[in-house]
C-alpha cells in the first residue's frame, strides 16, 4: 500500500496568484464529509452539480461567498470523492478557505499529487500523466492540441495494441512448449516473425515520434553560422521578427552568441547568432571564433549563410567541409539575393538550400516551411508523443528485445527461452503504461508536476 492514500489532500489549483476567481481543489475518501463541516449547504450532494453558500470559518463568521462543483467516486478527475471550491480569487481568501480546509484535517497536496492519484485509480496510465504536464507547459496552440491527443488516450490505445501482439505470441509459444508433440499452433515461422517486425516498426515509429514530439513540445535550437558579413544578424532578425542583432558592413561585429526564443508554424525555437567564422589574429573575435564551432556542437539544426553576390571563397570552403561531416541537419542560406548573384547552386554541397533577401523577406516562407518539415519529420501533430527519458529507454530496450526475438525465432530454439524475452518484452511495455511502477519513480515523475495538478 502506498503511503497517504487515504489522506484527503488540499491545495489552490488556479496558483498563488490574483484573480477574479479562485479554484481550491480537495480530493480523498471523506471530502465530502469534510465538506459539510465548512461549507453552509448541507448534503445532499449530487454528481457534477454546482452548489451555492458560503465556506464558514468554524467560530460562525463566513470567510467568503461561494461556488461548490462536486465530483463522485469514480467518476472524478481522481478517482475518488472530491469537491471544488470557486471562491474569489484574492490571495488571502483563498489562503484562508484552504487554511480551514487543512484544519479539518485534510493536508497539503504535494505537487503532481492530484494526479498521481488519479493513476493509481486507474483513471489514466502514465503516458497520459505524463500529457498532463506536457499540457500545463505547453508552448504553442499546437503542441497544446498534440498533448490533449495524448491524455485523451489515443497513444496509449497503440501501445495496448502493440501489447495484445505480444500477447498472442505469448499465448501461442505456451501452446509449443505444453505440447511440444503436437502440430496445435496455425502460426509458421514466417507468420511469428511478420508479427514480431510489425511490433518492431511500430515501436520504432513511436520512439521517432517522440523525439520529434520534445521539438514540438520543448524546442529546438537553430545556429546560424557563416563567415563574418554574410548576413547572419540581418537572418537572425528578419526570423525573429524584430531588431536583436547588430547589423553593419563593419566584418566581425558579433563576437558573442546572441540567443532569441521564438515561433515558428506553433513549434518553439531558440535560435544563436554566432560570431563569424574566419580565421583572425584578433584575441575577442578568436574567442567568438571558438564559441561558434562550439555552439554548432550544440545546435539541433545548422542555417549556414552565404552570401550569394560573392563567389565562396576559402573561408566559405572551410565552414564547408566543417559542417558536411556533422550528421546535424543543415540547411545552406544563400542570402542578398536582391543583388546581383554570384553563386551557382552547385558550388555548394548541402542538401538543402535556400534563396533568401534579408532586405525584401523574400525566402522567408520557404526557410519556415523547411524548418517545420526537419523540426517535426513530417509526422501530423496527432503522431506526435510526450515521454520521459526513462519511458524513452524502455522503449529502447524493448526494441532489442524484438532483434532479440528474430534471431531466436529464425534459430527455433527452445521456446521457453523465447518466452522469457516474450514476458519481458511484455513487461517494457507496462513499465511505459506504468502497470510495472514502485514508488520512488511515482514520486520523482509527479513532483515535476505544479500544486493543484
Amino acid at each position: 500500500m502506498l503511503k497517504h492514500e487515504n489522506d484527503i489532500i488540499a491545495a489552490i489549483a488556479s496558483g498563488q496568484i490574483e484573480s477574479a476567481i479562485g479554484v481550491i481543489r480537495v480530493s480523498g475518501k471523506n471530502s465530502l464529509t469534510l465538506l459539510q463541516r465548512i461549507f453552509t449547504k448541507k448534503p445532499p450532494y449530487e454528481h457534477r452539480k454546482l452548489y451555492y453558500g458560503f465556506i464558514n470559518d468554524g467560530q460562525g463568521y463566513a470567510l467568503d461567498e461561494v461556488i461548490v462543483g462536486i465530483f463522485k467516486s469514480p467518476q472524478s478527475y481522481t478517482g475518488e470523492d472530491s469537491f471544488e471550491v470557486y471562491s474569489h480569487g484574492g490571495l488571502i481568501v483563498m489562503n484562508a478557505i484552504l487554511e480551514r480546509i487543512l484544519n479539518e484535517g485534510a493536508r497539503l497536496a504535494e505537487p503532481g499529487e492530484f494526479t498521481k492519484r488519479a493513476f493509481l485509480n486507474g483513471k489514466m496510465d502514465l503516458t497520459q500523466a505524463e500529457a498532463v504536464a506536457t499540457v500545463i507547459a505547453a508552448k504553442s496552440k499546437r503542441a497544446l492540441r498534440a498533448a490533449q491527443n495524448q491524455l485523451l488516450g489515443n497513444f496509449s490505445k497503440q501501445l495496448s495494441e502493440i501489447r495484445n501482439k505480444i500477447l498472442y505470441l505469448m499465448a501461442e509459444n505456451e501452446v509449443k512448449i505444453d505440447h511440444p508433440e503436437e502440430e496445435l499452433s496455425q502460426l509458421t515461422l514466417k507468420d511469428r516473425l511478420v508479427i514480431v517486425d510489425e511490433i518492431k516498426v511500430n515501436l520504432t515509429r513511436i520512439l521517432r515520434a517522440t523525439e520529434f514530439g520534445d521539438h514540438l513540445f520543448k524546442g529546438i535550437t537553430l545556429a546560424i553560422v557563416g563567415k563574418p558579413n554574410v548576413g547572419k544578424s540581418s537572418l537572425l532578425n528578419l526570423i525573429v521578427g524584430k531588431e536583436t542583432a547588430i547589423v553593419t558592413d563593419i566584418p566581425g561585429t558579433t563576437r558573442d552568441i546572441v540567443k532569441e526564443y521564438f515561433n515558428i508554424k506553433g513549434i518553439p525555437f531558440s535560435v544563436l547568432d554566432t560570431a563569424g567564422i574566419r580565421h583572425t589574429n584578433n584575441t575577442v573575435e578568436k574567442i567568438g571564433v571558438n564559441r561558434s564551432l562550439e555552439t554548432i556542437k550544440r545546435a539541433d539544426i545548422i542555417l549556414a549563410v552565404f552570401d550569394a553576390s560573392q563567389i565562396l571563397d576559402k573561408e566559405d570552403f572551410d565552414l564547408i567541409n566543417r559542417l558536411i561531416t556533422s550528421e546535424k541537419p543543415i540547411i545552406a542560406i544563400l542570402n542578398k539575393i536582391d543583388k546581383p548573384v554570384a553563386i551557382n547552386d552547385r558550388d555548394i554541397p548541402i542538401n538543402k538550400l535556400i534563396k533568401i533577401s534579408c532586405v525584401t523577406g523574400e525566402g522567408l516562407e520557404d526557410l519556415e516551411n523547411e524548418l517545420e518539415k526537419i523540426a517535426l519529420g513530417n509526422l501530423d501533430d496527432s503522431q506526435l508523443v510526450s515521454l520521459n527519458a526513462a519511458q524513452k529507454q524502455t522503449l529502447r530496450e524493448a526494441l532489442n528485445i524484438c532483434n532479440q526475438l528474430t534471431s531466436d525465432i529464425k534459430k527455433d530454439i527452445d521456446p521457453t527461452l523465447i518466452g522469457v524475452n516474450l514476458l519481458s518484452l511484455a513487461d517494457y511495455l507496462d513499465e511505459i503504461i506504468g502497470r510495472i511502477t514502485n514508488e520512488d519513480m511515482l514520486d520523482t515523475m509527479f513532483k515535476h508536476f505544479c500544486i493543484g495538478k
